[in-house]
């Protein structure tokens, strides 16, 4: 994992250490090598605007300072690493978030197709499973082929109810059946969306209703980490709409680069990552740790 990112970090610490010589790092020194990693960094899937804050907060680290061989690899992780921190949003609580939410605590995954949230949505089930919540999942998905299947059978083998209607059905009514049922059960009510693009206006528009309908507590934006820069065009398209981002397959991203991009783009702090297939897969997002991957 984070591989590819990990290696221009190392390239740029050993471009630093071959041009000073116990000497100051100037303008003229630190621009070829910042220019040389923000390239690295755009072909790690960063997109251009991370990259230039990157490259823009690293000049302001490192210029000026004096910089013998031996001390250039620590000096640029330094650098990296406060960087990363101001860049990057862990911050995100979800106990706390529910223990604020009105009742029955709603939360809502939208994505795009592919993206991993119905698998996400069920991880989060396990999780609150495991803080002695109970829960309830609504297949607010109704245009997907399977999809409803699919959630069912995670139902199954989280021992958590399922509320659907038929396919092609109203998905606002079928997350507000959701919403209902957890109010009487005293219960948590999370809610699957179908995937959505900005072109696609009639999805985009049943979301907007949804959540109109339904006034979500919590929503999470779930993007795939292998989806590169696409990531932009999906937190462009639900501006606005979510409150953290769940960031999945990190497990097998060697480029780092979505997960530093959307916390650029949008603003928001990301709430988890996912790390295989399985119900216990999810972890709790950890800047440092994230970081410490890194500059390991």
């Amino acid at each position: 994992m984070l591989g590819k990112f990990k290696e221009s970090v190392k390239d740029f610490s050993e471009n630093v250490k071959s041009a000073v010589a116990e000497k100051e790092l100037d303008e003229d020194t630190l621009d070829p090598l910042l220019e040389e990693l923000r390239l690295k960094l755009l072909q790690n899937n960063v997109s251009l605007d991370a990259a230039e804050s990157i490259e823009s907060n690293l000049k302001q680290e490192l210029q000026g300072e004096k910089v013998k061989r031996g001390t250039a690899e620590e000096k640029v992780n330094e650098a990296v690493r406060q960087t990363l921190m101001d860049l990057l949003d862990d911050s995100f609580d979800l106990d706390q978030a529910l223990e604020k939410a009105e009742h029955p605590p709603t939360v809502f995954f939208i994505g795009f197709n592919g993206s991993g949230k119905t698998t996400s949505l069920s991880k989060v089930a396990d999780y609150l499973q495991q803080q002695g919540e109970d829960v309830v999942m609504g297949a607010g998905d109704t245009f997907r082929a399977a999809s409803i299947e699919q959630l069912e059978e995670h139902g199954d083998n989280l021992g958590v109810d399922v509320i659907s209607h038929e396919y092609e059905s109203d998905p606002a009514a079928v997350a507000y059946d959701t919403v209902e049922h957890a109010d009487k059960e005293d219960k948590i009510a999370l809610v699957d969306t179908a995937g959505r693009s900005h072109a696609d206006k009639n999805l985009m528009d049943e979301l907007q209703k949804m959540v109109r309908v339904n006034d979500p507590d919590i929503t999470f934006l779930v993007v795939d980490a292998l989806s590169g820069n696409d990531v932009l065009e999906q937190a462009e398209a639900y501006e606005g709409m979510f409150d953290a981002v769940i960031v999945t397959k990190m497990d097998v991203d060697e480029n780092g680069g979505a997960i530093i991009s959307i916390s650029e783009k949008s603003g928001k702090p990301v709430a988890f990552i996912g790390t295989g297939q399985g119900y216990k897969d999810l972890e709790n997002f950890d800047k440092e740790s994230f970081i410490d991957q890194i500059l390991d």
